[in-house]
C-alpha cells in the first residue's frame, strides 16, 4: 500500500498540469496545435537528442522498436476485428484507434521521467520509434479507412523531427562526442518544458469538448483493449523474454509495461475530428481513460512488483 500511495502521489502533479491545461484552453483560449508544435518540433527533439547521445548503447536495444511496433499493430487489428463484429459503421475504426493508440509521449514520457533514472529514458525513446511508425502508417491508415494512403503516412513520418534527433544523437554516441556543458544546462530546462507542455496539451484538448458522449459498450471495449489486452501482450512478451530469450533486464521489462499501461492517446481527439469519427465520443473516451489511469497505473505497477 505504501508503494501504491507513493506512485499515486507522484502521478498527481501530472494531473494538476492537465487541469491547468484545461483551464488555459477553456478560459485563456490557448491553442492545442501551437502547444503541440512547441512540444513536438522543439522541446522533444532537443530532449531526446540529449538522452540518446549520452546513452550507453547496447545492441539489444535495437529490438525494442520492433517489439512496440508489433504489439501495437496486433492490437490495432484485433480491435478493428472486434469493432466490426459489434458495430456496423465507422465506430469500428475509432475503436481500433482508442484500443491500440496509447498516450506514450505526452503522458508516458513524463511518467518515465518521474519513475526511472535518466539512463532508462533514452531506452524508452527507442520503443517510441516503433509506436511512432505504427501510428504514422497502420493506425492512421485504418482510422482513415483509406483517406490516408501509405505514401501519405510515410511522408508524415518523414516530417517527424524525433527520427532525425535520434539519428543525430546516435552519430554523436557512436563517435563518442562529448556534449558541451552549456548544452547540458539548457537541456535540463527543455526536459522540464516538455513535461509541462506535454501534460497541459491533454487538458487543452479536453477543454475543446463541446459535449460528453458516453457510450458504455464502446467505453468497455476500449478499456478491454487498452487496459487489458495491450498490457497482457506486453506481459506475455516479458515472460517469454525472461524464460527463454534473455534479451532484457527487469528495468526494460518495467519500461515495456509502462508503455502498455498508459491511457488512450490525446491525439485521438484531433484525428477523430479530422476524419469525422464521432469526435465527441472519442474525446469522452480519452477523458475517461486518463482519469482511470490515475488509479490503474499505480495498482498494476505494484502488482507487477515495481518499486
Amino acid at each position: 500500500m505504501d508503494i501504491f500511495l507513493l506512485l499515486f502521489t507522484n502521478l498527481i502533479p501530472l494531473y494538476i498540469l492537465i487541469a491547468l491545461g484545461f483551464a488555459a484552453g477553456r478560459w485563456l483560449h490557448v491553442d492545442r496545435h501551437s502547444l503541440g508544435a512547441l512540444a513536438i518540433f522543439i522541446c522533444m527533439p532537443v530532449m531526446i537528442f540529449g538522452f540518446v547521445a549520452q546513452l550507453e548503447f547496447k545492441p539489444e536495444y535495437a529490438v525494442l522498436p520492433l517489439v512496440s511496433f508489433s504489439i501495437s499493430t496486433i492490437m490495432t487489428v484485433v480491435m478493428l476485428v472486434i469493432g466490426r463484429r459489434v458495430y456496423g459503421d465507422n465506430s469500428a475504426n475509432l475503436l481500433a484507434m482508442c484500443g491500440s493508440m496509447g498516450n506514450t509521449g505526452y503522458f508516458g514520457l513524463p511518467l518515465v521521467l518521474l519513475l526511472f533514472e535518466e539512463q532508462w529514458v533514452a531506452v524508452y525513446m527507442f520503443m517510441l520509434l516503433g509506436i511512432t511508425i505504427h501510428e504514422a502508417t497502420v493506425a492512421y491508415y485504418i482510422a482513415a479507412r483509406g483517406s490516408f494512403t501509405v505514401s501519405d503516412s510515410l511522408r508524415k513520418l518523414a516530417r517527424f523531427p524525433v527520427i532525425y534527433a535520434i539519428t543525430a544523437a546516435l552519430i554523436f554516441n557512436f563517435m563518442q562526442i562529448k556534449l558541451p556543458d552549456l548544452f547540458l544546462t539548457y537541456w535540463v530546462y527543455f526536459k522540464g518544458c516538455y513535461v509541462i507542455i506535454g501534460m497541459m496539451i491533454i487538458g487543452v484538448a479536453l477543454s475543446k469538448i463541446e459535449k460528453l458522449v458516453i457510450g458504455p459498450r464502446f467505453l468497455a471495449l476500449t478499456f478491454l483493449g487498452k487496459f487489458v489486452l495491450w498490457p497482457a501482450l506486453a506481459f506475455a512478451f516479458n515472460a517469454i523474454d525472461e524464460a527463454a530469450l534473455g534479451l532484457f533486464n527487469a528495468e526494460i521489462h518495467h519500461l515495456i509495461m509502462v508503455l502498455a499501461l498508459v491511457p488512450p492517446a490525446a491525439n485521438i481527439t484531433a484525428f477523430a475530428a479530422q476524419l469525422n469519427l464521432k469526435p465527441e465520443k472519442a474525446a469522452t473516451t480519452v477523458l475517461a481513460g486518463t482519469v482511470f489511469a490515475l488509479v490503474y497505473i499505480p495498482a498494476v505497477l505494484v502488482w507487477l512488483g515495481f518499486n
